[in-house]
């Protein structure tokens, strides 16, 4: 069974990077395909189809902050720390809102190298309070 949504154990560092790829292209691919959808409706369907645009990435985002909780558990870090990672992308977003180049600029680089801190720390190579370490990368997730 696909935990892509789940808060709960480990999820070692090559099943996070693919399952964020996999969340990225899914949504990207499904934008596409809605934005295309979007050109060929009336005003009345757009309204629908631009909530689901929404609905996409309301889910891309999750699904992401969710396997960030389960990549934090595997070097015994409390899920929590998610928050942080949120709020860098909020603050990240309104600067880029508001037409702020530099700040955007700062805030992009700070976003993505605590994506890479979170890539490229090491698992725990033991079992911790969050459980097993994971068998392999093809094991169910």
């Amino acid at each position: 069974m696909l935990k892509t949504f789940s808060l709960q154990g480990r999820l070692g560092r090559l099943r996070y990077f693919l399952f964020n790829v996999a969340v990225i292209a899914i949504a990207a691919i499904t934008v596409f395909a809605l934005n295309r959808l979007l050109t060929l409706v009336g005003p009345r369907q757009a309204f629908s189809i631009q909530g689901l645009i929404a609905l996409t990435y309301v889910l891309a985002i999750i699904a992401s902050l969710c396997l960030i909780v389960r990549q934090l558990h595997d070097f015994d870090q409390s899920g929590w720390w998610t928050a942080s990672v949120f709020v860098l992308h909020l603050v990240f977003s309104y600067y880029e809102a508001v037409g702020s180049l530099a700040a955007a600029i700062l805030m992009g680089i700070l976003v993505l190298a605590v994506h890479i801190a979170i890539f490229l720390t090491p698992d725990s190579k033991n079992p911790n309070r969050f459980g097993e370490v994971p068998v392999s990368a093809a094991a169910p997730v």
